[in-house]
């Protein structure tokens, strides 16, 4: 599994004032535990600095890289030149969170898509909006996959996000996302499919465990990457624990692993992000 560790992110109120005050520390610290937990990526979402988004985006990424070499970022912002100034400032290959249907944002990012080559997240928007119905949502998702393969995107290096609504506001929400996962994994085998899992909770009580079990289903329809918080033990366990049950662990080797290094106590006490 995938993971791309959301918790900087500037719509937290903690993190845009850090982000305003140039709180390097504070960043660090959401960086370091993300990445220790096990992230894959970490997401940085700099939209509330508004004008001076793409010099921040830029500082985040050589602030966290200077202390975390090893560490990718996913650059997850709306403007093309925060984008930019963000593929410009990292090393290595970054994540594009993210491109989608609309013709704006595709003229915006496919030529610096293909001048600096990035993976990309694809959601499943078009100019005509959000939309409920899982075969226009899947269909977007397909154009998607074409768009980015014609401009030198490999199956590989693309996920498809089939965009996640509350079960709150419509109750067969978790079923058509599943099912758009489903088909993208069937039809277009390499591509990846991700989601941010925690939109499926949202006007809900006890919101870790809608994720949790929510993120078990996907999984088994094929999920292979997602927008969580690597400090949620309970979550991590059970990807970890699903991920041998689909038998994607071979001899359990990683499920072994993580028992042996205390990953898999989700004992109350220790299961409650930071």
């Amino acid at each position: 599994m995938i993971i791309v560790g959301e918790r900087i992110n500037s719509t937290r109120k903690s993190i845009a004032a850090a982000l305003e005050a140039r709180a390097a520390e504070q960043i660090l610290n959401q960086a370091r535990r993300q990445w220790d937990a096990g992230a894959s990526y970490l997401d940085v979402n700099t939209a509330m600095m508004r004008a001076q988004e793409p010099e921040v985006m830029a500082w985040v990424i050589e602030l966290i890289q200077g202390e975390l070499p090893d560490a990718l970022i996913a650059i997850d912002s709306a403007n093309p030149a925060a984008v930019e100034a963000g593929f410009r400032a990292h090393k290595g290959r970054p994540l594009l969170n993210s491109i989608n249907g609309e013709k704006q944002r595709v003229d915006a990012l496919i030529p610096l898509i293909r001048e600096h080559g990035p993976r990309v997240i694809g959601l499943t928007i078009n100019d005509d909006g959000i939309s409920q119905d899982a075969d226009l949502r899947y269909r977007i998702g397909a154009e998607l996959i074409e768009l980015l393969s014609k401009n030198e995107i490999g199956l590989d290096d693309i996920f498809i996000d089939p965009l996640i609504f509350p079960v709150s506001a419509e109750y067969q929400a978790g079923s058509t996302s599943l099912s758009i996962i489903g088909r993208i994994r069937e039809n277009y085998p390499g591509v990846h499919t991700v989601c941010g899992l925690s939109n499926i909770s949202f006007g809900l009580p006890e919101r870790r465990l809608i994720n949790q079990v929510y993120m078990m289903l996907a999984m088994g329809c094929g999920l292979d990457a997602a927008i969580i918080d690597p400090l949620d033990r309970r979550m991590m366990a059970g990807i970890i624990t699903a991920t041998t049950l689909l038998g994607r662990d071979k001899a359990c080797k990683r499920y072994l692993k993580a028992y042996r290094g205390g990953d898999l106590n989700v004992d109350p006490a220790t299961t409650a992000a930071g």
